[in-house]
């Protein structure tokens, strides 16, 4: 552990939008890794220029996991990993910071999009829904039933179901967080969950320790969820830059804290004062942002 990953900026210049697609290892396949970055780079590319037109970042962020959940590279929507019982199930979260207000499904089956359902539930005063409830707002909503396995996924757990061996942690977890032009701050994660895991295991995408945005700071996190858990990662940093830090101070805390119990994960975050982070503890995250400051030119993580 120890390993220093971290990137971050102060003072940027809103809007500001920084996106990630999971926190691993790519050793084994850094051809995926690259693969990951283009496709967030693309993403940027087609979400920006709406943002630097006055787009609200509720509505930024929303869009920028849609598309991630697309992308079969990620393991979130199209691409989920299948937990041990050979069912994909997905979580997704938004909390807009304006109104401070959290909403999320946990552990949906047979949609591709999770996220939408997160937004839906804003305008509602039950915000959290689990599968059941999931199935029910799809149908009201008028949202058809998917498959968000892919034939590689499904290769890749039959190989499981013959060699007992537990699938790379590469695809990872998929988040946005965005500043916008009016001081508004929101955040979004969504997640496949980890390959073979027991079924309906619960991560922390859903939850406030793996996402969560105030008038402060906005967090999305990615990793060992259990571990995001333990540290309830994106409501502590919140917490500090609530109480005075920046959000670089507070990742830098959270980092150390994080090292010393050799977990692993990772997250990206930018507070109401434009400045931005993006850390981990893994040997690698998939990453990028773009600020206005920036012009053109995106900065990623590796």
């Amino acid at each position: 552990m120890g390993i220093m990953n971290k990137r971050y900026q102060s003072n940027a210049r809103p809007p500001i939008l920084l996106v990630h697609g999971g926190a691993g290892s790519y050793k084994d396949n850094p051809k995926m890794l690259e693969r990951k970055n283009n496709s967030i780079a693309e993403i940027i590319s087609e979400v920006w220029p709406v943002l630097l037109q006055g787009e609200s970042s509720v509505k930024t962020v929303c869009r920028v996991v849609e598309l991630l959940e697309a992308c079969p590279d990620f393991n979130a929507g199209l691409g989920s990993v299948i937990q041990s019982d050979g069912m994909a199930r997905l979580s997704a979260s938004l909390m807009d910071g304006n109104k401070q207000k959290f909403s999320g499904v946990l552990l949906a089956t047979h949609i591709i999009h999770p996220s939408k359902l997160a937004y839906a539930l804003q305008d509602r005063d039950q915000t959290v829904v689990g599968p059941l409830g999931v199935q029910l707002l799809a149908r009201e909503l008028g949202i058809p039933p998917q498959n968000p396995v892919t034939p590689a996924q499904a290769t890749q757990w039959i190989s499981y179901l013959e060699k007992q061996k537990r699938p790379s942690d590469e695809h990872g977890t998929v988040g946005a967080v965005a500043l916008d032009q009016h001081g508004c701050l929101a955040a979004a994660t969504s997640t496949g969950g980890s390959g073979t895991n027991i079924p309906e295991r619960v991560s922390d995408s859903a939850t406030v320790a793996g996402n969560y945005a105030s008038k402060f700071a906005a967090i999305s996190c990615t990793g060992i969820g259990e571990q995001i858990m333990n540290d309830g990662v994106a409501v502590k940093l919140e917490t500090r830059v609530r109480d005075g830090r920046s959000v670089i101070e507070a990742s830098d805390i959270m980092y150390e804290e994080a090292n010393n119990r050799q977990y692993r994960y990772g997250w990206i975050g930018v507070d109401h004062k434009g400045n931005w982070v993006m850390y981990c503890t893994t040997e690698d995250m998939s990453c990028g942002v773009m600020s206005q400051d920036m012009g053109n030119k995106m900065i990623f993580h590796g």
